[in-house]
């Protein structure tokens, strides 16, 4: 469990260094993240990662390239909160979000779902608060404690793009 709160802990510090055109990644939910981080999500029809996020293919990519740690991503997005109202989205901006996965730039939701897309992959990611933006939110934009969806869409891991 020590080594698990001390991850956290790097996690945290990581992403307080790092940039994003996206909200950041939230620093003070890590070590509530570390405590349950042993816990699965289970939902019919989707794919889960580690407990936090559903991944939900909307439509399927080419199913053999995959982003890696570290590889900078071309995305289109659109952020719900569960209640269907909009935060977010690159769609309405018409450009494409870019972001390094993997490194701390994006929440935890992301990075633990977005990597298991394949290029060209539409998908719903559900993300539990403990995976956003913990119990502190993003005010005002996002209420503490918010459960939040996120219809995704990879269109390029690095130069290459679908």
């Amino acid at each position: 469990m020590r080594i698990l709160a001390l991850t956290a802990l790097l996690l945290a510090g990581a992403s307080a260094f790092s940039g994003s055109s996206v909200l950041p990644a939230s620093r003070l939910g890590a070590l509530h993240l570390s405590q349950k981080l042993s816990r699965t999500r289970l939902r019919g029809g989707g794919s889960d990662t580690k407990m936090g996020v559903e991944v939900t293919t909307e439509r399927p990519g080419d199913g053999t390239t995959y982003p890696k740690k570290g590889d900078m991503l071309t995305m289109h997005y659109h952020g719900t909160l569960a209640d269907g109202s909009k935060f977010d989205s690159s769609y309405d901006r018409g450009s494409p979000f870019k972001f390094q996965i993997g490194v701390g730039q994006v929440i935890k939701g992301w990075d633990e779902g977005v990597i298991k897309m394949s290029l060209g992959e539409k998908a719903r990611l559900n993300i539990t608060p403990d995976y956003g933006y913990g119990e502190r939110g993003f005010p005002p934009v996002i209420p503490p404690s918010s459960e939040l969806i996120f219809d995704v869409e990879l269109l390029g891991i690095n130069q290459q793009m679908a």
